[in-house]
């Protein structure tokens, strides 16, 4: 016998909302699945196994003594594995592993509540990996499930599921304003909060600082997005759409190196015939940031060198954006100092030998005309037998005389190495870049996008009249590579990507590309609008409204403003909503059921009550008895009855699901012939069947 002060506590497997948490649980730790070691995962599924037995009564709760070994053991592993428990991966694979043993011990409703806050805490983490759309509305998809489990709980008693999800969702979409004024108004920090991601999970760049014959090539079917450019004004032809990246003078006979420690110079300023732009840049794990050849202007935190190479202070890790400006006619005049001569002509020892040959006929024969050396290579690499292949034989011995005199055939890359070495051995002072040339123009989006296939490498000479004069091989022996751009290099070739034909191919393919690039727009939106909204974003929008994004009274007042609005704009939309009173909401169902009649004749008069309105419908339509008299009893109930917010809110959903019975145009006499049983419907709450017979 149990006294009034004796606690009785809850059954394990009656808990409210324990279902959803099960649910809600792989949910949200699905996306982990492709970040976390395989154990992680399976100690997770092995839980919630192990806990859906016990929700079926075939087991009891383990005790303390076997849950303390458990979560000892779950962290020593996670130690063992990671070597710390702090960090992206490590912080996260404890997470998962203690909600996974904290599945194990929930004995009451506080239990259910703590771990739906964490399963919160998991969902939050998945941004560590992956900060695209899709995550962000499966994210979503995730805090509406574990939101209808929190309801549940704290509902005092089992609700439907429909109700749930409608009472989650609309929860979720009344926290969406909230949620968009602190992304805007509170102070970002630079960089990432939890420290900069994995090496793993940071997309790369595919360009390295050492280029070799054949490193490119090896791009042409990744089509991962490098970068995505909207044009200011007018967009420069294709055949001027170079995006400068890295530049490479030193040359050891095999590839080049990236030029590194070069001094900065100051940017010309931009003009009005230059080109402007904004850059949104994909994670490349390196410093230099891709401009349009020649940059005329750069971003405020990067620095142009004199190599015409643009860079930044710090990695870059994390997506950003940056805006600059170029000249497309010629680049800016530099003089070009003695010993950066010797290094731009510096060819190692017994290398290049019969290259060395080639140039030194074409020098005696033009004697001092350097461009006239320029145009015999151009010529040379135009006519036969070199060709434009993504798939050349591999280069032995001397990688550039067995290119020019046996294989003849290579990628731009190939070209561009060949090219500054002969220039090199002609005594022409050259150098290789590498960046990015065309792109596919996104017609949804207007703007320009270049993937990691995009890859390309041209050559820059030395000419004392001119300066720094960009040569690109590449148009003399593929100019429609230059022109259109991959695309129009391939044309209809099978061997291609599909993604670079777009013609000639099946509809099933065709179809996977045109949602492709619908995703692609949307990706563009979302990392252009959220992702790469930075600290630089946020003092320009602070800005244009007078305020300082660094100082707190301008964020106070931006905070107090927009709540304030916030608040405002709620109240207009109740006052002309004008909810309040359930008399208004029966008022409309009231008036739902005249309009639906009213065309056979048979609306409501003004001085008719509901029950004699009913009354009047069930005695021309009999087959319609059942649901019009549980209409009118809702009607008075809502109106007249003294009801709490639980049976207010049954009795709108069974005026609902009786309103939805109606239909004026049924047929009973029809319906009766065809063999169909007349609808039954629910009898109301606190209508019994004497009730229904009365009525």
């Amino acid at each position: 016998m149990t006294t009034a002060s004796t606690v009785v506590p809850t059954r394990p497997t009656a808990l409210p909302g324990l279902w959803l948490l099960l649910a809600a649980i792989p949910v949200a730790a699905l996306p982990h699945a492709w970040h976390q070691p395989p154990w992680v995962i399976a100690v997770l599924a092995a839980a919630l196994l192990w806990r859906l037995i016990i929700h079926a009564g075939h087991a009891r709760l383990p005790s303390r003594w076997i849950l303390v070994p458990i979560v000892l053991g779950g962290g020593a592993l996670t130690f063992s594995h990671f070597g710390t428990f702090t960090g992206q991966q490590a912080g996260t694979a404890l997470l998962l592993v203690m909600v996974a043993l904290k599945l194990l011990e929930i004995r009451s409703e506080r239990d259910v509540v703590v771990t739906l806050f964490l399963a919160y805490f998991i969902v939050v983490t998945t941004y560590f990996f992956n900060q695209s759309i899709l995550i962000a509305a499966y994210s979503l998809l995730s805090a509406w499930l574990i939101t209808a489990a929190l309801i549940q709980v704290h509902g005092g008693r089992p609700l439907p599921f429909r109700r749930l999800a409608r009472s989650s969702a609309l929860m979720l979409v009344h926290a969406l304003p909230i949620m968009l004024i602190l992304f805007l108004v509170f102070p970002r920090i630079p960089g990432p909060i939890w420290g900069n991601p994995a090496e793993e999970s940071v997309a790369q760049t595919g360009l390295s600082d050492r280029l070799e014959p054949g490193d490119i090539a090896q791009l042409l079917e990744n089509e991962a997005t490098a970068m995505r450019v909207r044009f200011d004004g007018p967009v420069p032809p294709s055949s001027l759409q170079y995006w400068r990246a890295q530049v490479m003078t030193d040359f050891d006979g095999r590839g080049w190196q990236a030029d590194r420690d070069r001094p900065e110079i100051p940017a010309a300023g931009p003009a009005t015939d230059d080109v402007a732009y904004t850059v949104t840049l994909e994670p490349t794990r390196a410093r230099y940031l891709p401009v349009l050849d020649f940059p005329a202007s750069v971003p405020p935190q990067a620095r142009l060198l004199d190599n015409l190479q643009v860079v930044q202070r710090n990695r870059i890790d994390n997506r950003i954006q940056y805006t600059a400006s170029a000249r497309l006619d010629a680049p800016p005049a530099l003089p070009l100092a003695e010993g950066e001569r010797a290094r731009a002509l510096m060819l190692p020892e017994n290398t290049a030998a019969r290259s060395r040959v080639q140039a030194g006929l074409w020098r005696a024969m033009h004697r001092d005309d350097d461009r006239a050396i320029v145009s015999a290579a151009l010529e040379l690499f135009a006519g036969e037998p070199f060709r434009y292949t993504l798939r050349p034989p591999r280069l032995q011995g001397d990688r550039t005389d067995h290119f020019l005199f046996e294989t003849q055939a290579g990628y731009c890359e190939h070209y561009a190495s060949a090219f500054a070495v002969l220039m090199r051995a002609a005594g022409i002072p050259a150098r290789v870049i590498t960046g990015y040339q065309g792109g596919q123009w996104m017609d949804t989006g207007n703007y320009l996008r270049l993937r990691q296939a995009d890859a390309h490498a041209w050559t820059e000479v030395w000419l004392d009249d001119a300066g720094w004069v960009r040569v690109d091989p590449t148009a003399a022996i593929a100019p429609e590579r230059i022109e259109t751009g991959l695309g129009g290099l391939f044309g209809d070739d099978a061997d291609a990507p599909a993604f670079l034909r777009r013609s000639g191919l099946p509809w099933t393919v065709q179809w996977r590309l045109r949602l492709s690039d619908w995703q692609e727009l949307a990706t563009f939106r979302w990392e252009s609008l959220v992702l790469a909204f930075d600290p630089e974003r946020q003092r320009q929008l602070f800005a244009r409204f007078g305020l300082d994004a660094t100082d707190w009274r301008s964020i106070l007042i931006a905070l107090v403003v927009s709540f304030g609005g916030l608040g405002l704009a709620a109240g207009l939309i109740a006052v002309a909503r004008r909810p309040g009173d359930d008399r208004d909401r029966a008022q409309r169902a009231l008036d739902r059921l005249s309009r639906r009649f009213r065309r056979h004749g048979l609306e409501r008069a003004p001085h008719e009550t509901m029950t004699g309105y009913a009354a009047r419908l069930s005695a021309i339509r009999p087959d319609l008895a059942n649901p019009l008299s549980d209409i009118a009893h809702a009607y008075t109930r809502l109106r007249y009855a003294e009801l709490s917010p639980v049976e207010r809110s049954d009795c709108e959903s069974q005026l609902l699901r009786a309103l939805r019975d109606v239909r004026p145009g049924m047929d009973w006499v029809a319906q009766k012939n065809a063999g169909d049983k007349p609808r039954r419907v629910r009898p109301l709450p606190g209508k019994g069947r004497g009730d229904q017979a009365a009525s």
